[in-house]
């Protein structure tokens, strides 16, 4: 009787030890968002062009509708912007559709992460062409693009074409502003 006692002991720690080993929620790693800037030093507040690479887990939809190639995006990497725009302590990716340069504008498909699963995925109010991070400031920048406490985006324009776009929670806020003096 003891014997079996200390064999049910033994299987319930190996049932444990491969459960602990287990996915926590259980789900399949293609409902998963894996996505890492495949130059781990880029930074999207000095570069457009900094690439993610990786899946977007259930948002392949979402990125294919904007002309996203989810294989380069697996392979060798698609521009996008990791930040935290909706402040919960989670990343968040934008992702311009095709073709996209400083020479014209796209459509871009914002993915809003909780524990590493798609929780929403929103699009810009419209098209960008340049587009990085824009991070906190106290106090207004350069031509009255605004303060902020939160990581937004931003595309850097000519003329009056520069555009911030911040996060309330709920929608995003673009802004026009100046982007050289006259």
């Amino acid at each position: 009787m003891m014997k079996m006692r200390w064999m049910w002991v033994w299987a319930l720690s190996l049932a444990a030890l491969g459960h602990a080993d287990a996915s926590p929620s259980g789900e399949p790693d293609a409902q998963r968002v894996v996505l890492a800037y495949a130059e781990p030093e880029c930074s999207p507040e000095k570069n457009w062009k900094c690439l993610c690479v990786g899946t977007p887990g259930t948002a392949t939809s979402q990125l294919e509708e904007i002309g996203v190639d989810l294989n380069v995006l697996k392979t060798s990497g698609w521009p996008c912007v990791k930040g935290d725009f909706d402040q919960d302590g989670q990343p968040d990716y934008a992702f311009p559709g095709k073709d996209y340069s400083c020479n014209q504008s796209v459509p871009v498909r914002v993915i809003f992460t909780r524990g590493g699963r798609v929780r929403e995925v929103g699009a810009l109010p419209r098209e960008v062409s340049c587009l990085q991070l824009y991070g906190p400031r106290s106090k207004p920048g350069r031509y009255g693009v605004p303060k902020t406490a939160r990581q937004g985006l931003v595309d850097w324009g000519e003329g009056n074409a520069t555009w911030v776009y911040l996060f309330n929670g709920k929608k995003w806020r673009a802004t026009s502003h100046l982007s050289e003096s006259r």
